[in-house]
């Protein structure tokens, strides 16, 4: 890889543009991200969003008259009966606007979309008002369209926007000012340190059963035998994918980790694999993998309230209800759950697990409807970057938001691909970077782990370290995209000094 000259970028800054060096990051900053929130969830064109306001409910008669134990509890029983209208409300107010933004289409297969997370939505401190009624702080939650405020709340600071709230009876009830914030998350890297820590990268694909004739679940599968053995995976067992069973070894192949080899290991399972009275040897198989691999994928159908349903001649299923007990893994992994709408009620289930929080785990979803041709893409994007290399064989480690940018395409623009767990994740080079940042170079092999680049600052080369935020990078040194030319947008930004003066 050839060594990232700042000098013309310099030059075009100077000038008072970013020109085709790059641009200035630090002008399109968010702020930091509050101390006290973990929205925990990134990706390149879905948002998570909160909703927040007050409300009213109407106490019974009698109400001044009666103990504070009983004020209480009335005003906990209005609440509850008011706080399903006002969510509904809004619901139907959004959805409404999202309807006139798609030209009358509301489904979520267009380009504004919705989808309000379930248990929503909760409320606190009430308090008796003045004229007969409690008021009441409520919150919820919704996954949308990235740019959904400018269409709900144009503007700029305090987004809020107006909705009528509607009783049972369609009545309209009161006006409700709504806040809508968006969430705080910062792109990052996956803990790749922590995943290549053993000199071993497992990584486990499982199908899921199809009931399809066509039996897409199958097909996918022979698609990624191929694919590893045409892309250098070695399999002393496997030559093609009917030589493939349950007891099959991986497929392997070495890449070097800060100086080390490091083996990454492919496990590949489908249904066809058992006979139909041994079907229990698919659920064992995913336990194993949920217990000891680093990745693990699920690739197959879901939906709201579906666990990994992972044969159908006969329906064979670790159902949701039973994922609180799962034996997974302790220590880091990642979880790749490639269905229909996984993001709705996947993530919740697992982390009811008491084996795993978002510390060591982060959880891949779909938010809406995947069309099966979205499989092989998914596959080949995740098993290729997260296995890349440069030239001298070292990882490359990339982040999260260019991951998923190469499967939330223009061709699949209704796929809404996105990780979460992400607040704890790496914002600089996992691999390597105390004692990097500007450390003079020839080459960007001498700059560490493979993603740090060799620099040309106007003084000297000197050494980058791969970074996704400013925030991440020292006091002086910005985060920076290097180049706009969209078939190099895997290369990760780079520390570099604000002055361009680079003092190790």
């Amino acid at each position: 890889m050839p060594r990232w000259m700042l000098s013309l970028m310099l030059a075009a800054l100077a000038a008072g543009c970013a020109g085709s060096g790059g641009e200035d990051d630090s002008a399109h900053a968010l702020p930091p991200l509050d101390e006290g929130k973990a929205d925990n969830y990134v990706s390149t064109n879905a948002r998570e969003f909160t909703l927040a306001g007050t409300a009213h409910a109407v106490l019974p008669d009698g109400f001044d008259i009666m103990s504070p134990a009983e004020q209480e509890a009335e005003m906990t029983r209005a609440v509850d009966r008011r706080l399903p209208e006002v969510a509904r409300s809004i619901q139907r107010h959004i959805e409404q606007v999202v309807s006139g933004s798609n030209q009358g289409r509301g489904e979520d297969l267009t380009k504004w979309f919705t989808y309000f997370r379930r248990d929503n939505p909760g409320s606190q401190d009430p308090r008796p008002a003045t004229d007969g009624r409690v008021a009441f702080d409520f919150e919820m939650e919704l996954v949308g369209s990235v740019y959904l405020m400018s269409q709900l709340a144009p503007g700029t600071g305090v987004r809020t926007f107006e909705v009528e709230v509607y009783d049972w009876d369609q009545a309209v009830t009161e006006n409700v000012t709504v806040e809508i914030r968006g969430s705080e998350s910062r792109d990052a890297f996956p803990k790749y340190d922590e995943l290549f820590a053993d000199g071993v990268f497992d990584i486990a694909v499982h199908f899921g059963g199809d009931y399809n004739q066509e039996r897409f679940d199958l097909d996918t599968a022979s698609w990624l035998v191929d694919y590893l053995l045409e892309g250098g995976w070695e399999n002393p067992s496997v030559g093609s994918f009917d030589e493939l069973a349950i007891d099959s070894p991986p497929f392997t192949r070495t890449i070097l980790v800060e100086g080390r080899q490091v083996e990454a290991r492919v496990y590949v399972i489908h249904s066809d694999m058992v006979e139909a009275d041994r079907e229990e040897l698919l659920s064992e198989a995913m336990k194993q993998s949920l217990a000891e691999r680093d990745v693990v994928f699920y690739s197959g159908h879901a939906g709201s309230g579906a666990g990994f349903i992972l044969d159908y001649q006969p329906r064979h299923e670790i159902p949701a209800s039973e994922f609180t007990d799962l034996p997974l893994a302790d220590k880091y992994q990642i979880y790749v759950l490639d269905g229909c709408m996984t993001y709705r009620t996947y993530v919740g289930d697992i982390m009811d697990n008491p084996r795993k929080t978002f510390d060591d785990l982060d959880i891949v979803t779909t938010v809406n409807t995947t069309p099966f041709a979205v499989g092989y893409q998914v596959l080949h994007e995740f098993l290729y970057w997260f296995t890349l290399t440069d030239a001298e064989g070292n990882h490359f480690p990339l982040s999260w938001m260019t991951i998923l940018r190469g499967i939330n395409t223009r061709t699949y623009h209704d796929v809404h691909y996105g990780v979460h767990g992400i607040d704890n994740d790496p914002k600089l080079n996992p691999h390597a970077s105390d004692g990097i940042f500007c450390r003079p170079c020839q080459a960007d092999a001498d700059c560490g782990a493979g993603g740090n680049f060799c620099l040309g600052y106007p003084a000297g080369s000197a050494c980058g370290v791969a970074c996704t935020t400013d925030t991440a990078c020292p006091d002086g040194y910005r985060c920076a995209r290097l180049y706009d030319d969209p078939d190099l947008f895997y290369l990760p930004k780079q520390c570099i000094q604000r002055d361009y003066v680079c003092a190790p």
